[in-house]
């Protein structure tokens, strides 16, 4: 009985002090939570549009250092939408020096800035090349559709009028379109060595999807193209908007 009651004891005291560890944990991480917001958006200085863009870590980052506490910071990066806006709702309070980073000509880090409440920042940068369609996407009776677009420079910045590298007419069936989400057997491509793309800027560019499309279906579909400039570590591609096509029985 004599050892029962020791053992008891010592319980009770094993549990208290996971009770007592408890409470000390929960005061030590009573810190307040990232609620601040920056939005805003990547704007073609030329058009006034937002630049067009692919999700993850290929497509428009946001590079934030926040000086509050240091004067060498660890980066703290997030990532735009496809349509070239962002809005990250999980920032901390605190002043910071903001650096947007794609296929654009580089842009300087901001000058410290305070991140508050809610925080509207936009950027206007001039795109590699600039992708606009020429009327509408068409579906053909074959399953296949046909596209027309054209791609010029988007800066007169010597430094970043590369030889054009490569061009897509990406196809998925779903809105996430681009490189980093497609369908390999309907997406054609056109890759160039040299110079030798270049004679396509500025020109009428005809597309149509390879394969045969299932029919009865919507599609998504995006010409991106990139030039032979790399980017923190990435030649990144330029885009096209969105189109929805529906390919009929």
């Amino acid at each position: 009985m004599k050892q029962s009651s020791i053992l008891n004891k010592l319980s009770m005291l094993f549990a208290l002090s996971l009770l007592l560890l408890g409470f000390y944990s929960c005061e030590d991480d009573n810190y307040a939570l990232p609620e601040e917001t920056l939005k805003g958006k990547i704007i073609d200085k030329d058009t006034g549009e937002t630049l067009q863009t692919e999700i993850g870590g290929n497509g428009i980052r946001i590079r934030m250092m926040e000086y509050s506490w240091s004067d060498t910071p660890q980066p703290y990066d997030f990532y735009c939408m496809m349509d070239g806006t962002f809005n990250n709702t999980k920032i901390f309070k605190g002043t910071y020096g903001i650096t947007p980073a794609g296929a654009f000509v580089p842009l300087q880090e901001t000058e410290p800035i305070e991140i508050k409440g809610v925080k509207e920042l936009n950027f206007e940068v001039e795109p590699f090349l600039r992708i606009q369609w020429i009327g509408e996407p068409v579906a053909n009776s074959d399953g296949t559709i046909s596209a027309k677009a054209v791609i010029t420079r988007g800066t007169a910045n010597s430094d970043y009028q590369k030889n054009l590298l490569d061009i897509y007419l990406f196809v998925n069936e779903i809105p996430y379109v681009g490189n980093m989400s497609f369908d390999n057997r309907y997406t054609p491509s056109m890759s160039f060595s040299g110079a030798t793309g270049n004679v396509v800027l500025g020109q009428e560019l005809p597309m149509t999807t390879k394969g045969t499309l299932t029919k009865n279906r919507t599609y998504y579909i995006r010409v991106g193209a990139r030039i032979d400039q790399t980017i923190e570590g990435a030649k990144r591609f330029n885009y096209s908007t969105i189109k929805e096509v529906y390919v009929p029985e």
